[in-house]
Order: structure tokens, then C-alpha cells, then sequence
């Protein structure tokens, strides 16, 4: 074979090669973005992003007051609930961030500024009976008939099949840390 057809061949097959290669390896240093997922459905409308957007943020706060709730709590009953609390919410929300990217949606990057002042109001608080109450009123009572309102809003809202069912199952879980959050109140009063 001449040296001008080798060079082709040689040639050849290294385009074919590079072409099934990946172009670029991911960045996977502490602290690089993840890669994109690529959009698997139909985008979200302006109200299910709106609402998977607001949802996100809430879940992020819920877990970061509950974490400090699991550390600060006196009651072991308030622990104990704020340690669900940040298991659940965690794990509702590893769901949520899955669907997100699955339809195009970044989740927030950080806290908004409402839910970090409440989130320094409580963190103020040192422990004590007073940081246990009001964790449990505001976060276990309040935020979650607020959370249960905006789902049931959003529940009449979404067309897609799948945040539908993903709201389904969240607003039983939600009604369950309502009701025990309530249990929680009532023992800490009596």
C-alpha cells in the first residue's frame, strides 16, 4: 500500500473514531454544575413552572429550618418530627428537581429572601420551649396548610399527567405532617 493511501485510511478512521466519541468529558470537580438532562417531555406551562418553581424553594427552606429544628429541638417529640420532616421532604423533593429537568426547568439556586428571614427567625431563637413551639406552629401548622392550599390550587391547575401525580402523592404526605404537627402542638401545650 503507498504512504498516500495509509495516511487516507489512517485518516479516515480517526475522524470515525472521534465522531463516537463523546466530545467533551463532564466537569466532575467539587462544586461543577451537573450535566443538562435533556428535556424528556413537553415544557411546562407558565403556571406549572410557576408552581414547581414556588415548591422547590419551599421544600429547600423546609428542610434547611427542619435540619436546624433536629438540632435545636428540647422536645424529643419536636426532634423526632423534624427528623421526618427532612427525610421526607428530601426525598419529595429529589422527585421534584427529576421532573424539573425532565421538562426544562433549572430548580432555584438558593433560598428567597422571605423564606431565609424566617429562616434566621427561628435559627435567633435559642433552645428552649419558645424554639420548639415555634417551629412546630410555624413550620409544622402554618407553612403546611399553606403547602396544602397551593397543591390542592395547583392540583385543579396542571395538565401534566405526571406533576399531577406527583401532586397526589405529595398532598398525602403533606395532610400527614399537618396532622401530626398538630399532634406535636397539642402535647407541647398540655
Amino acid at each position: 500500500m503507498h504512504h498516500a493511501a495509509r495516511t487516507w485510511i489512517l485518516a479516515a478512521c480517526t475522524c470515525a473514531l472521534a465522531a463516537c466519541a463523546p466530545l467533551a468529558a463532564p466537569d466532575m470537580r467539587m462544586g461543577a454544575s451537573a450535566p443538562q438532562a435533556a428535556v424528556q417531555g413537553p415544557p411546562f406551562t407558565a403556571v406549572e413552572r410557576e408552581f414547581v418553581t414556588k415548591v422547590a424553594n419551599k421544600n429547600v427552606y423546609e428542610i434547611e429550618v427542619s435540619k436546624l429544628a433536629a438540632e435545636r429541638a428540647v422536645s424529643p417529640a419536636v426532634r423526632s418530627y423534624a427528623e421526618r420532616i427532612v427525610q421526607q421532604q428530601t426525598q419529595m423533593n429529589n422527585e421534584l428537581v427529576a421532573l424539573m429537568s425532565a421538562h426544562g426547568v433549572a430548580p432555584p439556586g438558593g433560598l428567597p429572601a422571605d423564606k431565609a428571614t424566617k429562616l434566621h427567625r427561628l435559627a435567633a431563637l435559642p433552645r428552649s420551649d419558645a424554639f420548639d413551639n415555634g417551629y412546630i406552629r410555624v413550620v409544622g401548622i402554618e407553612d403546611h396548610r399553606a403547602a396544602i392550599a397551593l397543591f390542592e390550587k395547583a392540583r385543579r391547575d396542571v395538565r401534566d399527567r405526571d406533576l399531577r401525580a406527583w401532586i397526589d402523592r405529595s398532598l398525602t404526605i403533606l395532610r400527614v405532617h399537618l396532622a401530626n404537627a398538630q399532634s406535636v402542638a397539642a402535647s407541647l401545650a398540655g
